[in-house]
């Protein structure tokens, strides 16, 4: 059989400071990095397959770095998210509950639309019937809570009632409790963090610091205006450093939103961590502003400044002991609330939504995003979803554009499906530094053997 190198194969060939020449070749199709000598990278680049032993072919085949010259790649590739997608065990029913429209910030960037309101009580009972009748439904075996806002701190008895009855639930249902948080940090002490530790079993507080002090709190202001890193930072240092945190069984995450503004205050950030210890425990990610809600946010001056700094702040982070991703994973079409069918949002109206991003919006109310009403709706009219739930099929059968094009699709499955149907691919950020990454992987694997 004649083969070709796969259109989703990336090699990479860099000198050691000792001039020692490394050659690897990543598989889109495995997500498998190979090392491999300077003679097969040669022949497998250059094309000529036939030079290269039986062993070694054999293994490229198998990784599918070399595939059939007549295969039409994009076909296989959706044939096995196909497949991936059927047997999917949909054994976890997620509901995502922003209990306020309140926040103590008024970042500049963001698309929400805040107000005083909250749920009431009547709301809530409506929810916990709501999420009863789900459960009783099929057969779960895990009820997942993600806490998202406004900000769900501002709103401390609404989710602890909440909670509880939620708790109550998942236990007559016999299926497993846990949760998450989305909070900007400002309200969550180390006695707070112990109470969502322990009372929510949430697994996983996600916060969001824009760098160092004077970039963040050039743009994540409280809405008297001022600055709220210093209550953040110090919030998230005194979790971390106390004998409450536990990272094995609820992590914290920092999430750093970049764009041309703020770019350069990554490094002092993570030097900030390195320098109170704190690397270690917890996890750090970048990624750019985009435009939310239609709000003109993010630009592609942000995307590419992001770019040009991306491996640098991967290469500090590798070499300071911080817990990363480096490389992609070979992935189905993304999925999210707006994709998984029995996935649901509700905000503090009671309305029902299948995104994240679509609620406390005018913009996306317009747009038919608004599923329903806790209040009025039986879950028997559950199945109603957004155009969003179209967004799998619609990849697998070619029909979003650039992705049945783009070399990155199998690692990244088209991400999010609400930016898809915008026609404003949110491209995961390994598409910026692919090649940089596959080094640095190679370079933090073998530091780990040595």
């Amino acid at each position: 059989m004649d083969y070709i190198k796969s259109k989703y194969a990336f090699a990479v060939a860099r000198k050691l400071p000792n001039n020692r020449e490394i050659c690897l070749l990543f598989s889109g199709r495995t997500g498998k990095n190979m090392f491999v000598s300077p003679s097969t990278y040669r022949n497998v680049t250059k094309g000529d397959f036939h030079l290269l032993n039986v062993e070694v072919q054999e293994s490229l085949v198998k990784q599918k770095i070399l595939v059939p010259e007549n295969e039409d790649e994009l076909f296989e590739v959706n044939k096995e998210n196909e497949l991936a997608m059927k047997q999917d065990s949909n054994d976890r029913l997620y509901i995502s509950i922003q209990p306020t429209a309140s926040c103590q910030l008024a970042c500049d960037y963001c698309g929400q639309k805040h107000s005083h309101k909250a749920l009431t009580e009547d709301t809530m009972n409506a929810i916990i019937k709501r999420v009863t009748e789900k459960l009783s439904q099929s057969a779960f075996k895990i009820l997942e809570i993600g806490w998202f806002g406004g900000e769900p701190l501002c709103a401390l008895g609404n989710i602890r009632t909440l909670n509880e009855q939620l708790k109550r639930i998942a236990a007559d249902h016999d299926v497993k409790y846990r949760g998450h948080i989305t909070t900007n940090g400002y309200a969550l002490t180390p006695k707070l963090y112990e109470e969502l530790k322990e009372e929510f079993n949430i697994k996983c507080i996600e916060i969001t610091i824009d760098g160092s002090k004077e970039y963040h709190d050039a743009r994540r202001i409280t809405c008297s205006g001022k600055g709220s890193f210093d209550k953040i930072f110090n919030n998230l240092e005194s979790i971390v450093l106390s004998e409450y945190y536990d990272m094995d069984k609820c992590i914290i995450s920092v999430r750093c939103n970049v764009d041309e503004r703020n770019v350069e205050g990554v490094f002092p950030l993570l030097k900030t961590f390195v320098q109170k210890n704190m690397q270690h425990k917890i996890l750090f990610y970048t990624t750019a502003v985009v435009s939310w809600s239609n709000n003109g946010a993010g630009s592609e001056e942000g995307c590419k400044s992001l770019e040009k700094k991306s491996t640098d702040h991967i290469a500090y982070m590798l070499e300071n002991g911080f817990k990363i991703g480096i490389l992609p994973h070979r992935t189905a079409p993304f999925k999210c609330l707006g994709t998984d069918a029995n996935a649901e949002m509700y905000d503090a109206d009671g309305n029902i939504f299948d995104c994240s991003e679509t609620s406390y919006s005018d913009y996306y109310s317009e747009q038919g995003y608004v599923l329903g009403n806790v209040m009025h709706e039986r879950t028997g009219n559950s199945g109603k979803r957004s155009k969003l739930s179209l967004v799998p099929n619609m990849l697998l059968n070619k029909g979003i554009k650039p992705c049945d094009e783009c070399k990155f699709y199998p690692l990244c499955g088209g991400l999010c499906p609400l930016a898809l149907l915008e026609g404003t691919p949110r491209c995961p950020s390994f598409t910026y530094n692919i090649e940089d990454r596959i080094f640095l992987d190679f370079l933090a694997k073998n530091r780990t053997k040595h």
